[in-house]
């Protein structure tokens, strides 16, 4: 508990807020495309590092060495471009594909992304012709852009002197507790916007096409739907939300590497859209949250199990910490709910009165589930905060899934007597 406790103070919480924000906005962006539009894409991280990457182009190369208001807004402006056109340039032979294919050739895309950074170390080439100086960046700024590149695998941090937007969010409120407070409003207004842009796509026209080529690509075609228009429509506007996230990541960590934007990152946003329901935005909202919140734990909570390792030539059983076994946690995760409840936390349902009176007319029906749920979260998270035994953790896991199976049998019976709508 101490070690939580140590957590709540305004810098970390902020810190974390913003975060949430960021991976919110991701989430919202690849659920247009994998939720809405329903083609499986796994290349979204790179078009988040695209435009996290442009952004710090610009800050670096114009920015150099007081920073302003101008290179700040304007790193957003770049980013977004940036991954709308490598979105478009993507998606006009790859959305051609379906299924795997799809996803295979996203994929690919951002591993060369990730390959052509960490290759990129100098481009003295083009400072010798001038070309940055001719867009009219500062020249310390081009000459430094032009000597390191992209900056390879050290990509660019505060030891090259990069600040992001720091020293704007600095200047404008005077402390580190205002440049907080100055990234953490600025966050939740881009989620908002992201979030009533997406809403508002879906609720017109062209969201209907959008979402008919979800249910039913033969039928939106013979009803006139031009596909392969509707298809990049949504991949670059998904992917221009993505370098939005990535201009607001760049200018707010003051670092970006490639391995901030490898395959798992990508893995881990897309676990957010279905955990919270493919084509739906208050689901997403939720699974955000929750799996942010989820993976911070793994790295608070001091509890070991003993897991298989190979070292050389032998199998051994070492333990090993919660955190270092995230990825696996995850896995475990995506597969049960898979398993228990494979549309995601929401479906494809949005908050709204109608939804909120089917849940309460599914729980008065159905108390039983209601207080069995309230019963085995509390459980589970007393175990989490205060036992240090893993066999004691690995017995509330079981129980609490025991718990949901036993659930989800309930819930069909009781869909099978009101067919109008179960309890939840």
């Amino acid at each position: 508990m101490e070690t939580l406790l140590q957590y709540l103070n305004f810098a970390i919480v902020s810190n974390h807020l913003t975060l949430i924000g960021i991976y919110t906005i991701l989430a919202l962006s690849l659920n247009l495309i994998n939720g809405s539009l329903g083609v499986f894409s796994l290349g979204h991280n790179a078009f988040w590092g695209m435009g996290a990457y442009a952004a710090a182009a610009v800050v670096w190369m114009y920015g150099t060495p007081a920073g302003g208001a101008c290179p700040f807004f304007a790193s957003f402006i770049v980013a977004i471009l940036a991954a709308a056109v490598f979105g478009l340039l993507v998606g006009l032979p790859c959305l051609r594909l379906r299924g795997d294919y799809l996803a295979i050739a996203t994929l690919g895309f951002a591993e060369i992304f990730v390959i052509c950074v960490r290759n990129s170390e100098t481009w003295s080439g083009l400072a010798s012709l001038g070309v940055f100086q001719s867009l009219g960046f500062s020249k310390i700024g081009a000459e430094g852009f032009a000597s390191r590149g992209l900056g390879g695998a050290a990509g660019f941090s505060l030891d090259d002197g990069f600040q992001g937007g720091n020293d704007f969010a600095l200047s404008l409120t005077g402390s580190n507790t205002g440049r907080e407070w100055f990234y953490l409003i600025l966050t939740w207004v881009l989620v908002a916007v992201t979030f009533v842009v997406i809403r508002n796509l879906l609720r017109s026209a062209h969201g209907r096409a959008i979402v008919s080529i979800c249910e039913d690509e033969t039928a939106a075609e013979l009803l006139g739907v031009n596909l392969t228009r509707y298809k990049v429509l949504a991949f670059v506007l998904g992917a221009a939300f993505a370098g939005l996230a990535g201009a607001l990541y760049a200018n707010f960590r003051s670092s970006v590497s490639p391995n901030n934007f490898l395959m798992m990152e990508g893995i881990k946003v897309l676990l957010m859209v279905v955990l919270g329901g493919l084509g739906s935005q208050s689901g997403t909202l939720m699974a955000v949250a929750l799996l942010y919140v989820s993976e911070q734990a793994l790295g608070v909570i001091k509890i070991e199990v003993p897991f298989l390792k190979y070292h050389g030539d032998k199998f051994v059983v070492e333990p090993q910490t919660l955190k270092d076994l995230w990825q696996v946690i995850f896995s475990v995760l995506l597969i049960l709910l898979m398993l228990l409840k494979p549309d995601g936390i929401m479906g494809r349902n949005e908050f709204s009165r109608a939804y909120f009176r089917g849940l309460w007319a599914g729980w008065r029906r159905d108390v039983l589930s209601l207080a069995l749920t309230f019963i085995q979260w509390i459980q589970f998270l007393l175990v989490l905060l205060l036992a240090t035994d893993p066999w004691l953790l690995l017995g509330s896991i079981i129980l609490l899934l025991g718990l949901q199976v036993f659930k989800k049998i309930r819930r069909e019976q009781k869909e099978r007597l009101y067919p109008a709508g179960g309890a939840s």
